[in-house]
């Protein structure tokens, strides 16, 4: 198997966040540098001649504890999620590189208008768009309403709520706006290949709960039930075709990236 990274997006969030986390660390230390450093200046200066000094230094050392920075506590739960989403990504790499039988090229990060895809897969069984989660919840899907239940070690449910992403899309239509578009693309370059759609759950704790039409092919709950799927539904693309596909992939995502650097300039 090929493996190409087009886009490592998870992994930059994640060293954003640990380096954002490592500021607000640093700017902890030097306040308390600052703090130690006052607190002896004003241990020198109790004689009662230095009283005017020491009634100084007691206000700035009181100004500078109640602005004395701390990290948001969100940031680490922020971290442990994008942590979470990593790994996720790092299993399913991993899971199809062993289990996948044949030539194959697995894109990680293909973007297009639609947005970006974590998987994209390309081999003789066909196409397949694959969007991989981390979250260690049950989820419940009717339709394009994909939610979430979340429970303890007890049984207790303790959370629940939308599966989406941050443009409201839930998890199904997020994989099958850009599986249909590279689809569509595809088409217009003499290319007609269905591109099939996949949302894999990789959490020791996930479970999948009622699952009525999702509007993707599957929804697995880790990678067994997706290699079954992948061989089940065997497109069979000779080497030609096959190649022909993978460098229209490289070259539609390095055109809406170009384009995304254009309007951020």
């Amino acid at each position: 198997m090929r493996i190409e990274v087009l886009s490592d997006h998870p992994a930059t969030q994640l060293r954003g966040t640990d380096a954002a986390i490592a500021r607000t660390q640093n700017r902890i230390a030097e306040h308390a540098r600052a703090v130690d450093s006052l607190r002896r200046r004003q241990r020198a200066s109790r004689r009662w001649w230095q009283l005017g000094r020491l009634l100084r230094h007691s206000r700035e050392l009181q100004a500078l504890r109640q602005n004395a920075p701390t990290v948001d506590p969100t940031a680490f739960h922020k971290r442990a999620q994008q942590q979470a989403g990593v790994n996720a990504e790092e299993s399913v790499t991993h899971d199809l590189r062993c289990f996948l039988i044949g030539d194959w090229t697995l894109f990680r990060g293909y973007a297009n208008r639609r947005g970006e895809v974590d998987h994209l897969l390309v081999g003789q069984f066909g196409i397949w768009a694959v969007e991989v989660k981390g979250r260690g919840v049950q989820v419940h899907v009717t339709g394009d309403d994909w939610r979430f239940e979340k429970f303890d070690r007890y049984g207790n449910l303790v959370d629940s709520g939308v599966l989406a992403d941050r443009r409201g899309r839930s998890w199904g239509r997020q994989v099958s706006e850009i599986a249909a578009d590279l689809e569509k693309f595809l088409r217009s370059r003499g290319t007609p290949v269905p591109v099939r759609t996949a949302v894999v759950v990789m959490h020791d704790r996930a479970e999948l709960g009622t699952c009525h039409r999702p509007g993707v092919d599957i929804v697995s709950i880790g990678t067994q039930y997706l290699l079954e799927q992948i061989y089940q539904t065997a497109e069979n693309l000779d080497q030609a075709a096959q190649e022909k596909i993978v460098k229209l992939v490289r070259r539609d995502h390095e055109f809406h990236a170009h384009k995304r650097s254009r309007r951020r300039t």
